[in-house]
């Protein structure tokens, strides 16, 4: 696995970093942190982002590549927007660009409603993705992920 694509939105999906960092440590694995910036129409025919704190999540993710940088982590950044495409798609085709073995995704909590219908990036990513994805659930802490150590075959 070369490249680990790790899906970051905002705050709440940060969670999903401790599962690609050790994947990258793991398999000596370059991170790419993909970020769609999702536009809305506004008035006269102008777009505007979903999220009114877009730059500050987007410096935001600068700071976590220097940091993984500083970890001795090869990471990179990618940015996409789009006001038509579903993040899904976008995060599927730049794991299939980069040859991703894995995409790594915080899960969100949705309604029982929504959930049901299956309409979450997650969700969509599952059914999309070119590579495994790894969902890290609500209730996942940092401890979560560390190295197993191997045991050592015993002698014959």
């Amino acid at each position: 696995m070369e490249t680990v694509i790790v899906a970051l939105d905002g705050p709440e999906s940060e969670r999903a970093l401790p599962a690609a960092q050790e994947l990258a440590k793991q398999f000596l694995s370059r991170i790419v942190i993909v970020h769609v910036n999702q536009l809305i129409p506004g008035a006269r025919g102008g777009r505007f982002p979903v999220h009114a704190d877009e730059d500050d999540r987007t410096a935001r993710l600068h700071e976590i590549v220097a940091e993984l940088r500083g970890q001795g982590f090869d990471a990179d950044l990618e940015l996409a927007t789009t006001s038509l495409g579903q993040p899904a798609t976008i995060i599927a085709r730049a794991a299939e660009r980069h040859g991703a073995g894995t995409i790594v995704i915080a899960a969100r909590r949705h309604s029982g409603v929504l959930g049901a219908l299956g309409s979450s990036v997650s969700a969509r990513l599952l059914r999309s993705a070119p590579c495994p994805v790894v969902i890290v659930t609500p209730a996942t802490t940092r401890e979560t992920f560390h190295a197993v150590n191997r045991r050592q075959p015993a002698a014959a």
